[in-house]
């Protein structure tokens, strides 16, 4: 059986898909290099912002550091692999690797956008992992804007086929983590990591036994955030109003129980 992994560079998803190469399929990979761990603050914002901002990521760092350790691509280890950079992820070079590897399915956790010529060159089975829970929040930041929405229960991970519009193709399965008292919001998005890490075991078990997996359409709609979206003032909501304690109040019944209705294909 042969696997194609498309990876970004970042701990989060060498840590998630380094099991992979374990279960003695013939293993690719492409990996597509992230940008650094903790971003530089916009030059047009100063004083408490630009706080809010290298508090916010410094913490990220830590806590992520902490749980996944300080990972490289090497724990793909000897298979064969394709480095590049976000520029060259949809070039004809990628394109000849994909050609060339001529995988039976793929799985895709951290890179950019897929697009032509690489797209239509991938497997039939293109299963992605989308930190968000499509289709309520697609896109990027997908573990933020839950909390910034104070709904953290919609803070999970989402297994779908990929299409060529971003997070929009049919869902195989979702977790959500358990949310307990103390948690903020990275150490809810680690949370949410380790369990898509431990369902990703399991669904490819279940493939290896009946040979194929279900997807189901997405029949409801919800925001696709860009990148663009996200500002540094946009943290307030969650340290200056909420001091990072939105899941504490959400479990104290201040805010909307009402919870997603998740896909399960285990």
């Amino acid at each position: 059986m042969k696997v194609l992994i498309i990876s970004g560079s970042h701990p989060r998803h060498l840590y998630l898909l380094q099991d992979i190469v374990k279960r003695g399929y013939d293993c690719s990979a492409i990996i597509m290099e992230r940008e650094g761990l903790l971003p530089e603050p916009p030059k047009s914002i100063g004083g408490k912002e630009k706080n809010l901002f290298l508090d916010h990521f410094s913490d990220r760092y830590e806590i992520e550091n902490k749980a996944y350790g300080n990972l490289t691509e090497a724990v793909f280890g000897d298979i064969n692999k394709y480095y590049c950079s976000p520029k060259d992820l949809n070039s004809e070079n990628t394109a000849s690797f994909v050609k060339q590897v001529k995988a039976d399915f793929a799985i895709i956790f951290g890179p950019d956008l897929i697009k032509n010529p690489v797209f239509d060159l991938l497997p039939k089975e293109k299963l992605n992992v989308h930190l968000g829970l499509s289709p309520w929040y697609r896109g990027s930041a997908t573990l933020f804007w839950p909390f910034y929405f104070l709904e953290p229960q919609y803070a999970g991970a989402t297994f779908h086929n990929i299409t060529k519009e971003a997070d929009a193709g049919g869902i195989l399965h979702q977790v959500v983590p358990v949310l307990e008292k103390g948690d903020g919001i990275h150490d809810v998005g680690v949370k949410t990591v380790i369990a898509a890490r431990i369902a990703l075991k399991e669904l490819l078990k279940k493939r290896e036994k009946e040979g194929y997996w279900n997807f189901k359409e997405q029949k409801q709609s919800g925001k696709l955030f860009l990148t663009s979206d996200f500002q540094p003032c946009h943290l307030k909501v969650i340290y200056s109003l909420f001091q990072n304690k939105i899941v504490d109040r959400y479990l104290d019944g201040e805010f909307s129980k009402k919870c997603p209705k998740i896909i399960t294909g285990i």
